[in-house]
């Protein structure tokens, strides 16, 4: 026979529970920011890419992502730029190589930041072995900013997204090789970087 006096403690850890289902069911489940990986001009840095052949749903398979595009600078030297947003952050922030610039051996990732955007912590990542000449950097956004530790990030919203509309992070990713002597910081790819950062983030302003 059940206690009325765990009535009242019961009914509100289910109305608690119920909170998250609400929230991503019935009321809006995602927040939209105006910004779009698709709306990123053509034209970076003055250099125009072309988009490269990946097949149209790689994307949602790879990443969750429905909105992303992948370009080719031709250069020299060619500079590949990948933009991608996805509910899911950890397929973005997890070794993002695997997926959008397989079949280089690196380096274990550093964060450097750019004298261009001193307030945006870039991720590099440079070739060994075979790939010494080859290098990447990429940056992540969420909610407005972007984020330096993706480990306290994920404790940061994991508790907070089940109480809150869902929000997309968006990765930026470049990738080059570079010619003998090259640095990464200074590359056309750290251009096309920090161009494509101002042209996204410049989206929602014109809202």
């Amino acid at each position: 026979m059940f206690s009325t006096r765990f009535a009242v403690p019961v009914l509100a850890l289910l109305l608690l529970a119920a909170v998250p289902t609400i929230i991503h069911s019935y009321v809006g489940s995602a927040v939209t920011d105006g910004r779009s990986a698709a709306g990123l001009p053509m034209q970076l840095a003055n250099e125009v890419g072309e988009k490269t052949k990946r097949r149209a749903n790689w994307g949602e398979d790879r990443l969750s992502s429905s909105d992303w595009i992948e370009r080719r600078f031709a250069g020299p030297p060619a500079v590949k730029l990948f933009v991608g947003r996805s509910f899911d952050a950890k397929k973005l922030y997890h070794h993002p190589e695997l997926a959008v610039d397989y079949g280089h051996n690196y380096s274990p990732v550093t964060t450097i930041r750019l004298p261009q955007r001193s307030d945006v912590p870039v991720y590099v990542l440079r070739g060994q072995g075979p790939s010494a000449q080859h290098g990447a950097l990429y940056a992540l956004h969420y909610d407005g900013g972007y984020v330096e530790d993706p480990i306290r990030f994920q404790l940061r919203t994991s508790f907070r997204s089940l109480f809150s509309r869902r929000q997309p992070m968006t990765l930026f990713f470049v990738s080059t090789d570079l010619p003998a002597g090259g640095s990464l910081e200074t590359s056309s790819a750290a251009s096309i970087l920090i161009a494509a950062l101002a042209a996204f983030e410049g989206q929602a302003q014109r809202q």
